[in-house]
């Protein structure tokens, strides 16, 4: 008889446990969600995320010829960046600054 009342008290513990579990990551994934910025400029759909040491910008040449996509980042020196992106083609470019501006030039390159 005792056997069987320590078998219970073990699966009904490990139930509660897995119970547990399961709520704690769906939790901790919405405490952690980091803001995306979304936006569009000339030929080019971007977006980026909030990062704590680096950003990754990425984008999607929306033209149907080659075209460049310029920005800045809140950085006071090297703050500029820019990246030649073929029709149609996606790509991300990686800053360690917050990024603050965008624009596009289309038919250019950098």
């Amino acid at each position: 008889m005792k056997s069987r009342h320590r078998i219970g008290l073990v699966a009904a513990g490990s139930a509660a446990l897995l119970g547990l579990a399961a709520v704690t990551p769906a939790s901790a994934a919405t405490m952690s969600a980091a803001s995306v910025h979304r936006g569009s400029v000339g030929c080019f759909n971007y977006s980026w995320g909030d990062g704590s040491a680096t950003y990754t910008i990425y984008y999607h040449n929306t033209c149907n010829v080659r075209s460049a996509i310029a920005g800045t980042t809140n950085a006071l020196f090297n703050n500029k960046w820019c990246a030649t992106v073929g029709a149609g083609a996606k790509g991300h470019t990686v800053v360690y600054n917050k990024p603050m501006t965008f624009s596009s030039a289309k038919g250019g390159h950098c």
